[in-house]
């Protein structure tokens, strides 16, 4: 990480997230993101919109999730401005996964059955949390510097310290799970300790999409102990 790049992440319910004065700018930057596509394997419309109000992440999270939020200033002699962002909430699960191998191929008896089998080996994926809408502004500055590990670093850690309070028995490991689009940043969280535990292929406008792509399910376990 660039050492004069100094920042700093907090936390925020779901709840207290739409109360906040850049809550604007963070929808705005959200947003902004999403519209950048990170390979030439997919490409996405130029009016991709991931949250449509300021309200709309914080409806998403659901009562029980949280957000972190990257900034830079101090709100005195620099003005505040958030630089990256990423959430939790629950894990809901459709049941329509494609098995995969843990680096994303299909797996081979699924494969060797064809395709009007398929729907027979479809599965579910479970999962405890997902972590959700991981953002950065789309320009340069403020990429590759290593900011949205930190904020997936302070969402994994929250989850952990919630399970320690709450004193809930919790299963060992706890499963965080992302779904991303497989040509997209797929390379990516793979990177980032995350392994692919199952697929489904997207027709073209998902996800404001312009082709067909594949999404992955994707976890990475957590240990309570």
């Amino acid at each position: 990480m660039d050492p004069k790049m100094a920042f700093h992440v907090e936390l925020y319910s779901s709840t207290d997230l739409p109360n906040q004065p850049w809550i604007s700018d963070l929808t705005h930057m959200v947003n902004s993101s999403y519209r950048v596509s990170h390979t030439i394997k997919i490409k996405f419309a130029a009016t991709k919109t991931r949250l449509h109000t300021d309200s709309a992440l914080s409806e998403e999270l659901g009562v029980d999730g949280f957000t972190a939020v990257a900034f830079v200033g101090d709100g005195k002699d620099q003005k505040i401005e958030v630089i990256g962002t990423a959430s939790m909430k629950k894990w809901k699960d459709d049941g329509l996964w494609t098995p995969t191998t843990e680096d994303g191929h299909e797996d081979e008896d699924t494969a060797n059955n064809g395709c009007v089998d398929q729907m027979l080996h479809r599965r579910a994926c479970p999962g405890d949390y997902e972590l959700a809408v991981v953002a950065l502004p789309p320009t340069p500055q403020y990429r590759g510097k290593g900011i949205a590990g930190h904020l997936v670093k302070a969402c994994e850690e929250e989850i952990l310290r919630r399970n320690r309070v709450n004193g809930e028995l919790v299963p060992s490991p706890v499963r965080i799970m992302i779904r991303v689009a497989k040509e997209d940043t797929g390379s990516y969280w793979l990177k980032q300790g995350f392994t692919v535990v199952g697929s489904q292929r997207c027709p073209k406008g998902f996800w404001n999409s312009l082709e067909e792509f594949t999404m992955w399910a994707m976890v990475r376990e957590l240990s309570t102990i």
